[in-house]
């Protein structure tokens, strides 16, 4: 009799200790999980730029990341370059930041750096392109809407801005008042479109490519 209840009492313990390590094992870890998931997923969607209403106030930044090749013939009219920053005949890799500063609808900033280079390595250098405050510059035919103004588009999801910028080129001011178009398209793409016809067609006639990384809303 004292034996069996003995045992008795051994397995009772036994069945509890067993029950408390395997609620370690499972539900710690359980709630650890959950706990990673819900600051995974907990990610606010992003300001979406084409369709926010006017007197927009924001701020957003990324990353400049494309590869750039002379599409079509060179302008025949244009002088030729000589220097070690112009090859028409080969690719380049382009990869930096941007930011761009918008106060009720007026950019009040816009900055990008950004190295290029050649996809074989070489001939690398750098870049920086400054946005140049509008005064009373009349409107290109092929620039929609007003400059320095940032305007949006619905129907394609795309919002920007056309302005002029002052560009250097490893530190040296290289051309000014070069007009360029800033595209945001879905919110996700920022597309950077200079008139290359200033810069002697020093970015091979093609656009800018990067990626929107954050867009920060400011409260009126």
């Amino acid at each position: 009799m004292i034996l069996t209840r003995y045992w008795f009492i051994m397995s009772v313990i036994s069945l509890s200790a067993v029950l408390v390590i395997f609620e370690i094992f499972i539900f710690y870890p359980h709630n650890d999980f959950e706990s990673y998931a819900y600051g995974q997923t907990s990610v606010i969607e992003p300001l979406n730029l084409g369709v926010e209403p006017t007197n927009s106030s924001f701020n957003a930044e990324g990353t400049i990341n494309t590869i750039l090749f002379l599409r079509g013939k060179s302008n025949d009219t244009q002088p030729v370059v000589n220097d070690i920053n112009t090859n028409l005949s080969s690719k380049y890799l382009l990869g930096g930041k941007w930011r761009v500063d918008v106060l009720k609808d007026n950019v009040t900033y816009f900055k990008t750096n950004f190295t290029m280079i050649e996809t074989d390595g070489r001939n690398i250098h750098y870049h920086t392109i400054v946005y140049k405050p509008v005064s009373n510059q009349s409107v290109s035919q092929d620039m929609q809407g007003k400059l320095g103004t940032f305007f949006k588009n619905k129907s394609s999801n795309s919002s920007g801005f056309n302005c002029n910028v002052d560009a250097y080129t490893n530190g040296v001011l290289e051309w000014e008042n070069v007009p360029i178009a800033v595209s945001f398209i879905n919110s996700k793409v920022i597309m950077i479109d200079i008139k290359d016809e200033k810069t002697i067609e020093h970015f091979l006639r093609s656009p800018i490519y990067g990626l929107i990384n954050s867009i920060d809303l400011i409260q009126q």
